[in-house]
């Protein structure tokens, strides 16, 4: 069995997912009932991304990709977080949920997930008593990374990347030091919550301690859809 599985998808990029987060590919529901935490099962998804831009000689800076949310947004209007959502019941796994939020914020198309970052962050919603759970990943993506994981040569400057404006109104690649001055209500991106300015920062660190986690090349006898998968019956994290 080699070392990193694919995920199909809907077009002709495939996610490659490694061992560690192999149970991305069960689905929703599944996920949930294996994540329980001292007993509770959660109702709700959610998953973001942590996206980087390479350093290069014309700007030596690690950027991370983030967006302003929608002025007319209920909650945290005009604040700054990294792309994600909630999964959908009928999404086919996990790690097409992230797949289909990251697309329709950003039009970027997940290549591959490199880790998960900080620990899961679990709330309820005091009006409903809905259970959320939420976790964050460093990942690829072909507009930027190439389908082989080595970064585009034209940078991150011609990256095209097309918001929803009914969600989002602008992005930005932030280096670490921006996100270090941001606050919910004070810095150059103000972020939607202090934990969202956090994990931001754990991604940065993360990221440079480990630049290639994966194998990039894909073997020869990688699966390139569902068959010759390894088994997943708990799809836990």
């Amino acid at each position: 069995m080699s070392a990193t599985t694919h995920v199909p998808v809907a077009s002709p990029i495939q996610i490659r997912v490694p061992p560690e987060l192999v149970c991305l590919r069960v689905n929703v529901k599944n996920f949930l009932e294996a994540n329980s935490h001292l007993g509770v099962i959660y109702d709700r998804l959610v998953v973001s991304a942590c996206i980087f831009a390479p350093r290069n000689s014309d700007d030596p800076e690690l950027r991370l990709l983030i967006v302003q949310r929608a002025a007319d947004e209920t909650g945290f209007p005009n604040k700054w977080e990294i792309p994600g959502g909630s999964c959908e019941r009928n999404d086919p796994s996990v790690a097409h949920s992230l797949g289909r939020e990251v697309f329709e914020e950003t039009s970027l198309r997940l290549t591959r997930f490199c880790r998960k970052v900080g620990e899961s962050d679990r709330w309820m919603d005091g009006r409903d008593n809905t259970k959320w759970l939420k976790l964050t990943f460093e990942i690829e993506v072909e507009e930027v990374h190439g389908l082989g994981g080595q970064y585009t040569k034209e940078g991150y400057e011609h990256v095209t990347i097309k918001l929803d404006p009914k969600e989002h109104q602008k992005y930005a690649w932030a280096t670490e030091d921006e996100i270090k001055q941001s606050h919910p209500t004070s810095g150059p991106y103000p972020t939607a919550t202090e934990s969202q300015g956090e994990k931001m920062l754990e991604a940065f660190a993360l990221h440079r301690e480990d630049r290639n986690p994966v194998p990039r090349t894909p073997q020869k006898d990688e699966p390139h859809g569902g068959k010759g998968w390894p088994e997943v019956r708990e799809g836990t994290l």
